[in-house]
C-alpha cells in the first residue's frame, strides 16, 4: 500500500513510501520480489514524482540471479518484459538462439527489434538468421535479408524478398540486387506480365522503374485487390503519370484507400473536373468514402463553393462528413474569410442566401 503511494503529492507520505521501497532494492534483499516491484515501477513511471522507483529497479535488472531474470523476461506485463530484454541484452546474458528465437516468437514488436539487432551482432549462423526472413514482422524479415545478403551472397533470398508486401523489405531486397550486379526494375517487368500480378509487384516497379514503365502498370488500376490498386496509383503517381483519365474513374472504387489515392493525385485538376460529377459523387446514398472523395474536391474548386458545400452539409447524416463540414466553416471563418475578394456569381449568391438561412438554427448567427 506504501508502494502504491510512492508518487503521492503529499511529500510525508511519499517519503515514507519511498523509505519502505527501498529496503525491497538493498543487496541483501530477497530478489523474488524484484518482479512484483518492477511491475509497480514501472506503472508509476509516469505519473509526476512517479520516476523514483524505476530510476532504481532499472539498474538492479543486469545483476539478478538467473532465475529471477528468466521470471523478467516471461513477464505478462510487457513494460518489465521490455526493461528485462533491455537489461539483459546490455549486460550480454541472452545467447544467440534465446534472442533469435524472441526474434522471431515474442508478442512485443519493440522487443522483437531489440532481439534480432542484437542477436545478429552476436551470430554468424547464417541458417539461423535466415530462418528470420519468414518473420511477422517487417523489421525482422529486413534486419535478417541484410545480414544474408550484404556481401553480395544469397540473391535467392533478396529475389524472393524483393516481392515482399512491406516497403522496408522491398527495399533492403532491391539494394541487395543492386549489388550483386541485377536490375530490381527489370526483374519486376518480368513479374508484372503475370496475371495478376502481386501488388508488390506493382508496388516495386514503381518504386525501381521509370516514366516508360506506365504502360505496363495502367492495366493494373483495374486489379482485383484493393493493395494492387493502390500500389498501380501510387507507381503512376511517383511516374507523373496519373491524371484525370486514369483516377476519376476510381473516385466510385469501393475501397476508401482507393478513393484517398485517387483524391490526392486529383486536388491539383480538381477545377478541370465537371461539377456536376462531383456533385454526384457527394450525393446519396452514396458510400462514405465516394461521398468524402466528391466533399475533397469540391473544397478546393472555388473559394465560395466550398462555403456552399460546407453549408450543405452541416447537418449531413453522415458523422464523419458533418464534423468535416463544420470544422471546414469554422476554418473558413476565421483564417480564410477576410481575404477572399472575389464576389460570389449570381448564382453561387442565392444559393448561399439559402443555405446560411437553413444553418442559422444549427450554427448560430
Amino acid at each position: 500500500a506504501l508502494a502504491l503511494r510512492s508518487c503521492d503529492w503529499v511529500p510525508q507520505v511519499r517519503d515514507t513510501a519511498r523509505r519502505a521501497s527501498q529496503r525491497w532494492l538493498t543487496p541483501a534483499a530477497d530478489p523474488g520480489r524484484l518482479p512484483a516491484v518492477a511491475g509497480l515501477a514501472f506503472a508509476l513511471r509516469g505519473r509526476l514524482d512517479g520516476a523514483w522507483l524505476a530510476e532504481r529497479v532499472e539498474p538492479a535488472l543486469p545483476r539478478l540471479p538467473e532465475a529471477t531474470m528468466q521470471l523478467l523476461l516471461s513477464s505478462a506485463d510487457l513494460r518489465t518484459r521490455r526493461a528485462a530484454y533491455r537489461a539483459a541484452i546490455t549486460a550480454g546474458r541472452l545467447r544467440p538462439q534465446r534472442l533469435l528465437t524472441a526474434a522471431a516468437r515474442d508478442a512485443d514488436l519493440v522487443i522483437r527489434t531489440m532481439c534480432v539487432r542484437a542477436a545478429l551482432t552476436a551470430t554468424t549462423d547464417t541458417s539461423a538468421i535466415r530462418a528470420l526472413l519468414a518473420s511477422r514482422t517487417a523489421l525482422v524479415r529486413a534486419e535478417a535479408l541484410h545480414a544474408v545478403t550484404v556481401d553480395g551472397t544469397h540473391t535467392d533470398d533478396a529475389i524472393r524478398a524483393s516481392s515482399d508486401r512491406h516497403r522496408r523489405v522491398r527495399a533492403v531486397a532491391q539494394g541487395a540486387l543492386i549489388r550483386a550486379g541485377l536490375d530490381p526494375a527489370e526483374h519486376y517487368r518480368r513479374l508484372i506480365t503475370q496475371t495478376p500480378p502481386a501488388p508488390a509487384v506493382i508496388a516495386g516497379l514503381g518504386e525501381t522503374g521509370n516514366s516508360a514503365d506506365a504502360d505496363l502498370i495502367r492495366p493494373w488500376l483495374a486489379h482485383d485487390r484493393v493493395r494492387g490498386r493502390v500500389a498501380a496509383v501510387r507507381a503512376l503517381r511517383r511516374f507523373d503519370a496519373a491524371g484525370p483519365t486514369e483516377l476519376i474513374p476510381l473516385l466510385r472504387d469501393p475501397s476508401g484507400a482507393v478513393t484517398r489515392r485517387a483524391v490526392a493525385g486529383l486536388l491539383p485538376h480538381a477545377g478541370d473536373i465537371p461539377q456536376p460529377l462531383l456533385e454526384a459523387l457527394l450525393a446519396q446514398p452514396n458510400p462514405p468514402n465516394i461521398r468524402l472523395a466528391g466533399y475533397r474536391l469540391l473544397a478546393v474548386v472555388d473559394p465560395w463553393l466550398r462555403l456552399i458545400t460546407d453549408l450543405r452539409l452541416v447537418d449531413d447524416p453522415d458523422p464523419r462528413l458533418r464534423a468535416a463540414a463544420r470544422a471546414d466553416l469554422t476554418a473558413w471563418l476565421h483564417w480564410e474569410a477576410a481575404t477572399v475578394y472575389r464576389c460570389p456569381r449570381p448564382d453561387q449568391a442565392v444559393a448561399l442566401d439559402h443555405l446560411v438561412e437553413h444553418a442559422r438554427p444549427i450554427l448560430g448567427d
